[in-house]
């Protein structure tokens, strides 16, 4: 995948590895930026809402 279509999809899942990075790492998606000011907010709402989808079904 291209980097522009990395950067702007909406729909692009985060890597596994993303939910132990710290957040003064570069980002994942090689835009060069910290992952704290690239990916980080939107990586820990996807986590978030997965995590609450596996409560959510278990009960």
């Amino acid at each position: 995948m291209g980097f522009w279509k990395k950067l702007f999809s909406g729909s692009e899942t985060p890597p596994e590895s993303a939910r132990e990075m710290s957040r003064n790492a570069s980002c994942w998606c090689g835009s060069g930026k910290k992952y704290k000011q690239c990916h980080f907010a939107k990586d820990r709402s996807y986590f978030t809402a997965k995590a609450n989808e596996s409560c959510q079904g278990s009960t």
